[in-house]
């Protein structure tokens, strides 16, 4: 079954999920921002640069505008190494099933459906190249605003109850005991006979709800959430354009070599920004082997927001 996205439908139409005592129990949030989803919603939202085209067009291919997403291109792991062995070693017949559902029009698509080696390579370099590219730059700030909306959360539920929490995740979902409606044009009731959901917070690429009815182990839930963008523009004036580039860059963890590359700016010059920014207790720094790694502490994303 594929993950079934949101769209607006009449009213009273939609998915109606039926909980019991039990599934309520079992009913939690995921404990991190899942990058497999995060990276499979933000190709299918499109908002991405084109020239990237070339070195993920295999994970294109499949994540098709639409409101059907094939699911064997969901992991619930967090770790996205460990997510990508996981949607590599889905079984063939039921990856030759989903690309029948999205129609096998190219003929890596129909390579894909035979099981070849050389397609789930290709998938493999356009998994790591899209979440490299896409996501990396900013996926520690994705972090961050994804445990201060599951703490948010977890206040509400403490306060409100887990019902009133439950409906007003989105404006599209709502809590009527013992049921979770969802506006999607799929048109029917499911019960979840024990198994609980995992409501998945996504920062990335998703703009209306969207579920994954038959995952295992447990049905999943998502629904969209707006991150914070740094912006740090009215730092220029006191710490001056390019330390102000440096901090914004620190948002993801950098080596010296990468910080100079991703600002335009020498090494020496890279190596001065960052040791007077920690001086001042705004980035913090360690060595990994030979290479000296940077990134913003709180007092540092602090400044920024």
């Amino acid at each position: 079954m594929p993950i079934v996205l949101s769209e607006t439908v009449p009213k009273g139409r939609g998915l109606t999920i039926l909980f019991e005592l039990e599934d309520l129990a079992r009913t939690r949030f995921a404990p991190a921002p899942l990058p497999m989803y995060e990276l499979v919603f933000t190709v299918h939202g499109g908002d991405w640069d084109r020239l990237l085209l070339p070195r993920i067009r295999p994970l294109v291919e499949l994540v098709r505008p639409g409101r059907f997403i094939p699911d064997f291109l969901g992991s619930a792991r967090p770790d996205f190494d460990e997510a990508v062995r996981q949607v590599l070693d889905a079984p063939c017949a039921r990856v030759r099933d989903q690309v029948a559902s999205v129609g096998t029009t190219s003929p890596w698509l129909r390579s894909l459906a035979s099981g070849t080696q050389t397609s789930r390579r290709d998938l493999c370099s356009a998994l790591t190249t899209g979440f490299r590219d896409l996501l990396g730059p900013h996926w520690s700030q994705t972090r961050q605003a994804f445990d201060a909306e599951v703490r948010l959360r977890s206040s509400q539920a403490v306060s409100r109850g887990l019902g009133d929490l439950l409906g007003h995740l989105h404006p599209s979902i709502s809590w009527t005991s013992p049921a979770l409606h969802v506006e999607l044009g799929w048109d029917t009731e499911i019960s979840l006979h024990g198994t609980g959901m995992l409501i998945v917070p996504v920062l990335n690429g998703l703009t209306r709800p969207a579920v994954s009815m038959f995952a295992e182990p447990q049905p999943l839930l998502f629904y969209p959430v707006t991150a914070p963008q740094p912006s740090g523009a009215s730092l220029e004036p006191a710490l001056g354009r390019t330390r102000t580039l440096v901090l914004r860059a620190l948002t993801s963890e950098r080596t010296t070599t990468e910080l100079a590359r991703h600002v335009g700016i020498s090494l020496p010059t890279a190596s001065q920004h960052a040791t007077a920014l920690r001086t001042a207790g705004f980035v913090s720094t360690h060595r990994n082997g030979r290479s000296v790694r940077h990134r913003l502490t709180r007092r540092g994303w602090e400044l920024l927001n």
